[in-house]
């Protein structure tokens, strides 16, 4: 089981790398595609800063100037980077400016060992004095002359002077490190070449790289730097072939944005995206020709070299590929053929026995037509007795529901008529206790109170509320559809009605006469035609008014 979970997360942290991979290769096409905008934006750059060059006249301020100007054209143009820094020494000597002679020749020292030309760099740093120079001019002396050896080293890797090369350039790196000032926005890159190529601590240079991916300006030529690096780091110590591409497609991402013409990484995400397949074939040849004529603009020759190297690799491998799709087409070819030879004998005899499924078919469509008008007919049939059986499951219900509120209704009546039998009993034996107690006038008393008719006139009404309601459940809503909205009656409570609601459920039932109404409701006659009157006056037909009432609920629910 624990196999599987580790198999399983495998796949998904695979999974999710691929995506994150695809989504970086996708933001680099969108970068290429504004490689122009990127490319005037520096141009504008260099133009606004040959423009004061023009327009200088202390030799401080145009010193610093080229000095500007030599940085833009770095990574960006070869020959303009050297006439820059060819225009700063002979400015430098000619007023004795020790500061930017020194400089310029380190800047010249740089652009030569980018050209291949080590010896050449290596006159120009001996020209300087380290004695007399301050703590970062030799910290610049120092990395130069890392830089120069190492360029070497790889310019021979496959001669014995490659060791000693590489020999000297950590040296020079291990005496800069004495000279690199925190501030420096480059210190933690050179840190973590210090631990990579002097201390064999590749998990502390790790750590040094990240500090500049995540503080780092993305648009900065040493974030570019750090994510090859990283690249390089995780290959190298981890295998870890995700995190090499990522962090390689974001040193080429980097590359872009700073307009960095002088620059391996593309070239290297293009050998890497060609070997995948043919599924990135046209990504590598796009970056590969990218590669190419930044080399060309830039004018490294060297680098033209490599780049054209790469290309023939490149082809061979293409051709190689493409031989071996060839292969597969002529197989798949041969395979196909057979296949349809295989389906043409299939063909065939499925057209002999389609013939005699034809006759056969003929003889069962004259049986499924008789059977298709049978059962028609059934299906007719079924449908009328289906409707009728319905019909009387809603008479058998209605009949139910019917039976229902005579059965309650019954109950309710004779349970009423036990009751007043019951108090006919006591009112007899009250009346023959107080004769034989001569207590005549206390008996008259008695039955002068209005208190026993009012008990009884109230119970009467309760059982005829809900006796009524027991047999007209809607009656409420409907008898106040036929009313105004302002005048529609609201039952005090769900079982109970007021006086209104009982003279109309009275005319209901047919009792229409007022008197006849008013005496069952234990009422004036006056007031029950005050009732009437001011209900018709609120309804919403007051010709017919009666009428509707009696048309209520006549479909009992």
């Amino acid at each position: 089981m624990l196999r599987t979970w580790i198999i399983l997360l495998a796949f998904v942290f695979s999974v999710t790398a691929f995506a994150d991979t695809r989504q970086l290769l996708d933001e680099l096409d969108n970068a290429i595609a504004k490689r122009d905008q990127f490319f005037k934006e520096k141009e504008g750059r260099i133009e606004h800063l040959k423009d004061l060059v023009s327009h200088e006249t202390e030799h401080r301020a145009i010193l610093k100037t080229l000095d500007a100007l030599y940085e833009e054209y770095y990574v960006f143009q070869f020959d303009s980077a050297m006439t820059y820094a060819d225009r700063g020494i002979e400015l430098a000597t000619k007023y004795n400016d020790s500061h930017y002679t020194e400089l310029f020749n380190i800047h010249k020292a740089e652009i030569l060992a980018i050209g291949g030309l080590y010896v050449e760099a290596k006159e120009h740093l001996d020209r300087l004095d380290t004695l007399n120079i301050d703590q970062q001019m030799l910290f610049r002396y120092y990395i130069t002359a890392f830089h120069i050896y190492s360029y070497w080293s790889s310019y021979t890797h496959d001669t014995p002077y490659s060791t000693r090369y590489w020999g000297k350039a950590k040296e020079y790196l291990g005496q800069g490190m004495n000279y690199l000032d925190v501030d420096n926005p480059l210190y933690d890159y050179y840190k973590g070449e210090y631990y990579v190529y002097i201390k064999s601590d590749p998990m502390k240079a790790r750590q040094h790289y990240q500090n500049v991916v995540s503080h780092g300006n993305p648009n900065s030529r040493v974030y570019a730097m750090a994510c090859y690096a990283l690249a390089g780091n995780y290959l190298n110590t981890d295998h870890d072939q995700k995190q090499y591409e990522q962090y390689l497609i974001m040193a080429v991402l980097a590359d872009l944005r700073c307009c960095t013409r002088e620059t391996v990484a593309m070239k290297i995400l293009a050998t890497i995206l060609f070997e995948k397949g043919l599924d990135d074939v046209e990504r590598a040849e796009t970056y590969i020709n990218i590669s190419m004529e930044d080399a060309k603009f830039y004018n490294n020759r060297l680098r033209i070299l490599e780049i054209s190297r790469t290309l023939t690799q490149i082809m061979n491998t293409y051709q190689v590929m493409i031989e071996k799709q060839n292969r597969h087409l002529r197989y798949s070819v041969l395979f196909i053929s057979l296949l349809l030879v295989a389906l043409f004998v299939t063909a065939y005899y499925i057209y002999r026995q389609n013939r005699k499924l034809h006759s056969r078919r003929r003889e069962l469509a004259v049986s499924n037509s008789q059977l298709t008008s049978l059962n028609g007919q059934l299906s007719e049939s079924n449908e009328r007795q289906a409707q009728l059986n319905a019909q009387l499951h809603k008479l058998n219900d209605k009949l139910v529901d019917t039976n229902r509120l005579r059965e309650g209704l019954a109950s309710i009546y004779i349970d009423l008529c036990a009751k007043y039998i019951d108090k006919l009993n006591k009112y007899q034996t009250l009346v023959k206790r107080k004769i034989k107690a001569n207590q005549a006038q206390e008996l008259l008393q008695t039955f002068s109170s209005t208190r026993i008719s009012e008990e009884d006139a109230a119970t009467f009404l309760t059982r005829f509320d809900k006796a009524f309601l027991e047999l007209y459940p809607t009656f409420v809503d409907e008898f106040n559809g036929l009313l105004k909205p302002e005048g529609r009656i609201e039952q005090k409570s769900p079982n109970t009605f007021n006086t209104e609601l009982r003279t109309y459920a009275l005319i209901r039932l047919g009792v229409k006469n007022t008197a006849d109404i008013a005496g069952l409701l234990f009422l004036s006659s006056q007031t029950i035609y005050n009732c009437r009157s001011i209900i018709k006056n609120k309804a919403l037909n007051k010709e017919t008014f009666d009428e509707d009432v009696q048309k209520l609920c006549t479909v009992i629910n």
